[in-house]
This record gives structure tokens, C-alpha cells and sequence, in this order.
């Protein structure tokens, strides 16, 4: 046996590597990292959320500046106009920061019309400027925030395709559960446009800014102070930046999408997925007394939280005091260098006053700016984590067209000599060497111990996902070589727990087919044995809503309401993965009479599963899996025959 099971896993390695060489593909999920196996979200430690965090070399990263200008062709004449604007509004505004002085000296004249005169003619002139400065940068922000709309929407339609097309080996990783890529669809791609757009509005004003400071310091002032201006701006810069990130931290990490990341963020994160948790799942809280346990948990992560909070207040309060007394500093001995140098009579008030608010007019400006190039980073991280997932080649696409599309199907499934083992779990085989076959029109139920590889011959027919090694046949093809929409087209899948999407009954079940009318849809839900309380009992009818979920239905009549949805196609096979284990038994007893009708009225190939043996007995066939193989097959009557086989000690443990 041990042999064996050498030899199988030996198989599948050498099966998948092969695999992975032929279509040339890495499997990168969104935000790379380390593969995990999946875990209830309800087990991690939220005591420890963020350890794991990897902080990648970002002199590594590729520049996708070019692709992303690429995707942006349709909106040049915006980034045209938003470059011209933003001239504007980098340098305009310096202009009424020259002028204030003069208004000061307008204050000292010694005629009370001088003063009213000086006072509203600059007054005017600065009124002027700041009309067209909020012009200016009304335009740029106009200009550039419809490119980066554009972009953005093109960016969520690509990550949206691209996830739609992976195959469900995607979807096992840890790092792309639904909240992460909800978040990344909504937060993160929104900071793609920081390479663009984004980057180039604040490299424009900042050099547009600099440049007219420059020249502006030098026409009003001295020389000597331009030069002493220079060295102290760096430094006038540095202190508001860091005052910035101290005094607001959470609103200026929101307004640059950062607001998730960091350890605190990620421990505030994984505290709120606690509480939604317990409120989804208050009753099971309840029923177990768990309550005392599940505060204990969130306690824990809310102290974590604390103590960085008050490490973070501790250092803020040393940088404020730091900062600030560094400002002061500088600022003294500017005046005091502008009073030297009107001393000697290199210049007098206004041109010692004006380079000085020349300088702080060029502050904000030039904070803004950095601030953006600080976002470079992490906007091409977040590049990285789009162009990995719309580059990944799925191993199963749905969207590709090419394949083969027979013209009938019989309904013939073969499972030949099977090796599988889930992509996020690679050690563990679930299928070793399964084989089983099943003629036309016939119902062939699945029967055994959870794990043994029942739910994962349903996958791999309907091709979720293919195996290391073996193949699945559906009439005598290769199902890997048929087109994947059509091979989906041709089965009728209902689930354990079936999954209803937000919208009418109507529309839930026309999800099934392609354009199906008012007459197919109502024919399925009587089949279904769903239309007596579709029409009786929902108070519109088929165009009842049926909430999130499906919540507004019963368990019983969202079960119906799937069985419909899987046969209005007319599917030439129908799989039955489950479909009353997790109902009561009156509705497993109207939802299996529909079942049973299906199959009676329509000959098709069904494939069961069901843990209640009462309702597989009817089956032609019944094959026994046990650790990913088929080990016993025969009717009802035939496996009972034999006292020693699974299938008889399968009965006497569900008696």
C-alpha cells in the first residue's frame, strides 16, 4: 500500500510540474505573497495580526509606467490640458504671496487716502490673483481627476475580467478571499493612477513652483537671502511634512489609500472581521456560551491596539515638540539675517519681507508634492498586484472560445485512472487513481466517508479544476479538450447549499440559461415542484425579491429554486452534489420528490451525493469511494449481498 501511494504521489508531482512548464505560467495571486493553506477566518489570532506582513524591495519592483500610459491613450487631451493647468496653479498663486508685503507698507502711510488708496489697489490685485489661482486649480483637478476616473474604470473592468477567468485554484489561496480582492477592486487600484496622472500633476506644480520662486526671490530680494532661503526650505519642508503625518496620521493614510496597511490598521481590520463574526453568527454564539471566550479574543486584539496607540502618541508628541522648536528656530534666524542685512543697507523691509513669504507661500505646494512621491511605492505595488493578476494565464478559462463543441451529447461520463490533489494543498492526494464509469441516462449516486473524494469527482467533471494526472471523458472526449462555456453549458450542478444572488426569483433562475424566456423558467420551477410556492406563497410571484443570499427564502425553497435554475438549460447531465443533506425533513421530502420526478421524466445522467443512504437506494448504480478510490459498485440489492463490504457497514452505521 505504501508503495502505491508512493507511486501515486510520485505520478502527480511529475504530472503537475509538466503541467505548469507547458502553459508557462506562475500561479501569482493578487498581493503576492507566501502560499497558505486556507483557514477559517473565525482561527486566526487577532493578537498577531500583522506579523506576517512581507515588506517587499521596492528597488525591485518593475516600472508599469508605460502600460499604464497605454491604457490611458483615450484621455491625452485631459492630461494635456490638466499639464497646462497645473502650470498654473504651481506658480500663480506665489504672485499674491509677493504682494503681501506691500500691502503691509500700505499700512505705514502717513495720508489716511494714501492708506485707503495702496490698501484697495492691492488688495485688488491679490483678490485678482486668487481668482485665477482657483481657476487654475479647479481646471488642473478637474482635468486630472477625469483621466484618473477613466483610468480607474478601466483598471476595475480588466481586475474584474481577470478574475472571472481564473480557474477555482485562484480562489483556494488565503490571500484571495472575497475581502481581499473586494478590497483591492475598491481601494487599491485606485492608486494605480499615482503613476500617471498623479505623479505628473505634482511633479509639474513643484517645479513650476520652485522655478517661480526662484526667479520672483531674486527680482524682490537680495541675493544673499535667496541663498539662505534655499538652505532653510528643505528644512521648513521636512518639519511640516512630519507635523502632517503626526498631528492627522489616519486622515492622511485614508486620502493616499494607505488606510489598510501597517500593523494597527491590519489588528483594527482583523478586530472588526471578529465583530462581524459573532453579530452573523450571534446565535451560535449563544447556543455555546461562547460569549465570555469571543470578548476575551476581541479584548486581547483591542489591547494590542492600545499599546501601539500609545507608543504612537509618545512618539508624536516627541516629533511635534522637536518639529516645532526646529521651525521656530529657523524662522529666528531668518529674521534675524533679514535684519542684518537691512542693517548694512543691503535691502530694506519689503525686500527682506518678500522672499520670506515667497518661501512660505511654496510650503504647501512643495508638502503636497512629496507627499505624492511618497505614493509612488505603493502605487507600484499595487501595479504589481493588478498586472500579476490580468498577466496570470488560468490553467481553465471560461472566456477562451477556442475547444471542441460536439453537435450532441449522449451523456457518457468516464473517470479514467485519476490523480488529484487541490492546488492549495498539493500534499495531500485526494484522488488516487479514481476510476468510474457511468452510461447514458443512467443515475449513478456516490457514497462514503467525508474526505474519501466524493464532492471532488463533481469538481473535476465540471472541470473546476483537472487532475495531476488521469483524465475525465464525457462521451469518449477529453473534457480538456472541449470549450469550457460549452462543457458547463451541457451540466446542471445543484450544490449542498445553494447560492442565490441578489434579484427576483425570476432572474435567479434564468441565471441558468442564456436567454431564457418567461414559459422555460416557469416550466423548471414546476418540475422543480417550485412553482405552487413561488405563486402562492411569495407576494409577487416570480418577481418576488429573494434578498442576500437567497434570505428571504426558506432553505427548502432556495433548494428549489437552484434545482430550477440547473435544469432550464435541459442539461444532459445533472449532478447532484448534496442537494437535501442540509434541509429538515419535510422539505428533503418535497425536494427529493422533485428530484425524483426530474429523473423519472427525463432520462438524463444523474451523478448523486448524499450522506442519507434512504436517498440513493433508487439508484442504478452506487459506487463506494473510500481515500480517493472507488472500492465497491453495484445496486442497492447487490452491495447489501456483501456482509463484509463498505457499502453494508455503511448501512448498519446509518440504522
Amino acid at each position: 500500500m505504501a508503495a502505491r501511494d508512493g507511486e501515486i504521489m510520485e505520478r502527480a508531482s511529475s504530472a503537475q510540474q509538466q503541467s505548469n512548464e507547458a502553459v508557462g505560467v506562475h500561479a501569482v495571486a493578487v498581493g503576492d505573497g507566501p502560499r497558505r493553506k486556507r483557514t477559517k477566518s473565525g482561527d486566526r489570532d487577532i493578537a498577531n495580526a500583522g506579523e506576517d506582513e512581507e515588506v517587499e524591495d521596492e528597488a525591485k519592483l518593475p516600472d508599469y509606467k508605460k502600460r499604464i500610459i497605454a491604457m490611458q491613450k483615450g484621455s491625452l487631451w485631459c492630461l494635456g490640458l490638466g499639464f497646462f493647468f497645473a502650470v498654473g496653479s504651481g506658480g500663480i498663486p506665489l504672485f499674491a504671496f509677493a504682494q503681501i508685503p506691500e500691502l503691509f507698507g500700505a499700512m505705514f502711510q502717513l495720508s489716511a487716502g494714501d492708506v485707503r488708496y495702496d490698501t484697495l489697489l492691492w488688495s485688488s490685485i491679490m483678490l485678482g490673483i486668487c481668482g485665477l489661482s482657483i481657476c487654475t486649480f479647479t481646471l488642473d483637478a478637474l482635468f486630472f481627476g477625469i483621466a484618473a476616473n477613466r483610468l480607474t474604470g478601466k483598471l476595475r473592468m480588466h481586475a474584474m475580467q481577470a478574475f472571472l477567468r481564473q480557474d477555482m485554484g485562484f480562489y483556494d489561496e488565503d490571500n484571495n478571499s472575497a475581502s481581499d480582492l473586494t478590497i483591492f477592486l475598491s481601494e487599491k487600484v485606485t492608486l494605480i493612477e499615482n503613476l500617471t496622472g498623479g505623479s505628473m500633476q505634482s511633479i509639474i506644480r513643484l517645479i513650476t513652483c520652485l522655478c517661480t520662486m526662484i526667479v520672483l526671490v531674486f527680482v524682490y530680494g537680495p541675493w544673499q537671502l535667496g541663498l539662505a532661503l534655499f538652505v532653510a526650505l528643505p528644512i521648513i519642508v521636512g518639519v511640516m511634512t512630519a507635523l502632517m503625518n503626526v498631528i492627522v496620521p489616519d486622515h492622511v493614510a485614508k486620502s493616499k489609500g494607505k488606510g489598510d496597511v501597517g500593523e494597527k490598521a491590519t489588528s483594527e481590520k482583523s478586530a472588526s472581521q471578529l465583530i462581524d463574526e459573532i453579530v452573523l453568527s450571534i446565535r451560535t454564539v449563544a447556543s455555546f456560551n461562547a460569549e465570555q471566550r469571543l470578548l476575551d479574543r476581541y479584548v486581547i486584539g483591542v489591547n494590542r491596539i492600545r499599546d501601539m496607540e500609545v507608543k504612537s502618541a509618545w512618539q508624536g508628541a516627541l516629533i511635534t515638540g522637536f518639529s516645532m522648536s526646529i521651525m521656530m528656530y529657523v524662522f529666528a534666524g531668518m529674521y534675524y539675517f533679514i535684519g542684518y542685512l537691512v542693517s548694512k543697507g543691503e535691502t530694506d523691509f519689503k525686500g527682506g519681507m518678500t522672499p520670506l513669504f515667497l518661501m512660505m507661500g511654496s510650503m504647501m505646494t512643495v508638502m503636497t508634492a512629496v507627499a505624492g512621491f511618497k505614493d509612488g511605492p505603493t502605487a507600484q505595488r499595487a501595479a504589481k498586484r493588478f498586472f500579476d493578476v490580468t498577466d496570470r494565464v488560468s490553467l481553465i478559462d471560461p472566456t477562451v472560445e477556442g475547444g471542441l463543441r460536439p453537435a450532441s451529447v449522449r451523456g457518457d461520463i468516464e473517470v479514467r485512472d485519476v490523480v488529484f490533489a487541490y492546488p492549495s494543498a498539493p500534499e495531500h492526494i485526494i484522488c488516487k487513481g479514481y476510476s468510474l464509469s457511468i452510461a447514458a441516462g443512467q443515475s449513478v449516486a456516490l457514497c462514503g466517508a467525508s474526505g474519501s473524494g466524493k464532492s471532488t469527482a463533481i469538481a473535476l467533471i465540471e472541470r473546476f479544476y483537472d487532475p495531476q494526472s488521469g483524465s475525465v471523458l464525457l462521451d469518449g472526449v477529453d473534457i480538456k479538450t472541449l470549450n469550457v462555456r460549452w462543457l458547463r453549458s451541457q451540466l446542471g450542478l445543484v450544490a449542498q447549499e445553494p447560492v442565490l444572488f441578489m434579484g427576483t426569483v425570476a432572474e435567479n433562475i434564468a441565471y441558468g440559461k442564456e436567454g431564457a424566456t418567461k414559459e422555460e423558467i416557469e416550466e423548471a420551477a414546476k418540475m422543480a415542484n417550485a412553482h405552487t410556492f413561488i405563486t402562492e406563497s411569495l407576494g409577487d410571484g416570480y418577481n418576488t425579491d429573494v434578498g442576500m443570499r437567497g434570505g428571504k427564502l426558506s432553505g427548502g425553497q432556495k433548494q428549489r429554486v437552484a434545482i430550477a435554475r440547473a435544469i432550464v438549460r435541459k442539461p444532459s447531465v445533472l449532478l447532484l452534489d448534496e442537494a437535501t443533506s442540509a434541509l429538515d425533513n419535510e422539505s428533503e421530502r418535497i425536494v427529493q420528490a422533485a428530484l425524483d420526478e426530474i429523473m423519472a421524466k427525463q432520462k438524463r445522467t444523474t451523478v448523486m451525493i448524499a450522506h442519507r443512504l434512504s436517498t440513493i437506494r433508487n439508484a442504478d448504480s452506487i459506487a463506494v469511494i473510500h481515500e480517493g478510490a472507488v472500492v465497491e459498485r453495484g445496486t442497492h440489492e447487490e452491495l447489501l449481498a456483501n456482509p463484509e463490504g463498505m457499502y453494508f457497514k455503511l448501512v448498519l452505521s446509518n440504522q
